[in-house]
């Protein structure tokens, strides 16, 4: 039985090596860099440009409640010792909402930049993909690979991420 396994493997091998050239004859293969296009385009800049000014808006507003939170602990435990039970417990708890205040807005903060980053990502890609197609029917390409999605090396011939990009921008520039 093992020999006859043997042949099997040869034979196998053997066909796909002279399969292979076959194969590859006929079929043309491109690379792209969708994370480069979405990073470098003139839509992701601008996309990357309205994220950041959310985020100073929501970490001005984040850190003015933790500045209140830090003014509010540092009073009670100033005052702790003059202060009767209940009003010292009343302030602790006072100081708890706050800190409940703060946590839940940057939990809210952060859900709200993920949704935009998506949302914002979404419609680059979409605009992206279009040009991609462009690119793919024009040049007649049969298999189109991702580099961040395990692409280890690939000739700079293989490569349409500039194309795509230039394309981006023409739409970003000239509406098309």
């Amino acid at each position: 039985m093992r020999k006859g396994s043997a042949i099997f493997v040869a034979a196998l091998a053997a066909v796909l090596f002279t399969a292979r050239p076959v194969l590859s004859e006929g079929l043309k293969i491109a690379v792209i860099d969708v994370n480069k296009i979405l990073n470098e385009s003139e839509a992701g800049k601008e996309a990357r440009k309205k994220m950041e000014g959310r985020y100073e808006e929501l970490k001005k507003k984040i850190e003015k409640v933790n500045q209140e939170a830090r003014t509010m602990k540092e009073e009670l435990d100033k005052q702790k010792i003059l202060l009767g039970k209940e009003k010292a417990r009343e302030r602790e708890e006072a100081l708890a909402g706050k800190v409940g205040e703060l946590r839940q807005l940057t939990q809210e903060a952060e859900k709200e930049m993920q949704a935009r980053q998506g949302e914002l990502t979404r419609e680059i890609l979409k605009r992206v993909e279009g040009k991609i197609d462009k690119v793919v029917e024009e040049e007649k390409i049969d298999l189109l690979l991702d580099r961040g999605s395990g692409v280890v090396h690939a000739a700079t011939s293989l490569d349409i991420t500039e194309k795509v990009l230039s394309l981006v921008n023409q739409e970003k520039a000239g509406g098309n």
